[in-house]
């Protein structure tokens, strides 16, 4: 199953729901449910309320809590200690530096397939699921029962209208604070993403989720990004633009093996922190074997 094409389609999103059940084992979201519960089931012999927060469709009417119901004057679901790490939460990155590849696909119809396949992976087991876009239109898709999100998320991925609209000012940690404003403790972070701010924007974004709950990184990238092809003229273009990368100039291949080093330091920083699970998938390639494939930092040289 390889990503192809400079956008992602409808048609295309919609049927990797087929690898839900697969996604759902790669990211292991069962065995976090099971381990949760006996956690829980540990301390005492029902489920302990953890908190509430606004009701979304699909929630079930009978947690709805009346108290702060009447306070808000908006309707409000109550969580409870084994519900937690049951909602499934996608930040996808579709900014300007995705909209770029040499095998196969763009980087961002990679990234909106993977966000797909983690909400098909919520739909498979039933849990709920929420997305936010980071791009020129900023969409989200409000947390709620995955099978509706999902299908939702793929329609704002497909869309055409916003092409060519400036893009919104959109860092890692401004979306992180967004998303972990939404979720619900305990809830499960999937970021999809090239990580190209992977700065001090990628660990504020981390601290923030890390603080809601366990997160996924799965790092986008095209094999030019980091080796250069041999040396000579190579023809690029976006579909609007044309340009001419020259790999024969000697302070070109420099300039790039000091950038791919600098990145290499920056990801290799937060590949190590607890709580955070990384994956490495390539333009070109399959999403499934890239994603069995554990992160190993040495990807980068």
């Amino acid at each position: 199953m390889t990503p192809r094409g400079v956008r992602p389609e409808h048609a295309a999103l919609l049927g990797l729901r087929r690898y839900g059940a697969e996604m759902r084992r790669l990211l292991s979201l069962d065995a976090e449910r099971h381990e949760a519960a006996q956690a829980s089931a540990a301390r005492s012999q029902g489920m302990d309320y953890a908190e509430s927060r606004p009701y979304s469709p699909g929630d079930d009417v009978r947690r709805i809590d009346w108290r702060v119901t009447a306070r808000t004057g908006r309707a409000h679901t109550k969580l409870f200690q084994l519900e937690r790490g049951n909602d499934l939460y996608c930040i996808v990155d579709q900014r300007a530096p995705m909209h770029f590849g040499t095998r196969a696909a763009f980087k961002s119809v990679v990234a909106a397939e993977l966000a797909a396949l983690a909400g098909w992976a919520a739909a498979a087991g039933g849990d709920r699921f929420g997305a936010l876009v980071a791009g020129a239109r900023g969409a989200s898709v409000r947390t709620g029962a995955a099978e509706g999100s999902t299908r939702a998320l793929c329609t704002v991925l497909s869309e055409k209208e916003h092409e060519g609209l400036p893009e919104a000012a959109s860092s890692l940690d401004a979306l992180a604070a967004r998303a972990a404003g939404e979720a619900a403790a305990g809830t499960r972070f999937v970021v999809v993403s090239d990580f190209a701010d992977a700065d001090a924007a990628l660990a504020g974004a981390l601290r923030l989720l890390r603080a809601r709950g366990e997160v996924d990184l799965l790092w986008v990238f095209d094999p030019l990004e980091l080796r250069l092809p041999p040396p000579g003229r190579y023809p690029l273009t976006d579909g609007r633009e044309h340009l001419m990368l020259d790999t024969a100039r000697a302070e070109v291949r420099a300039a790039h093996a000091r950038e791919v080093a600098l990145r290499r330091a920056r990801l290799a920083r937060f590949a190590v922190q607890p709580g955070v699970r990384w994956r490495a998938v390539a333009t070109g390639e399959d999403l499934l074997a890239a994603l069995e494939r554990p992160f190993a930092p040495g990807v980068l040289q």
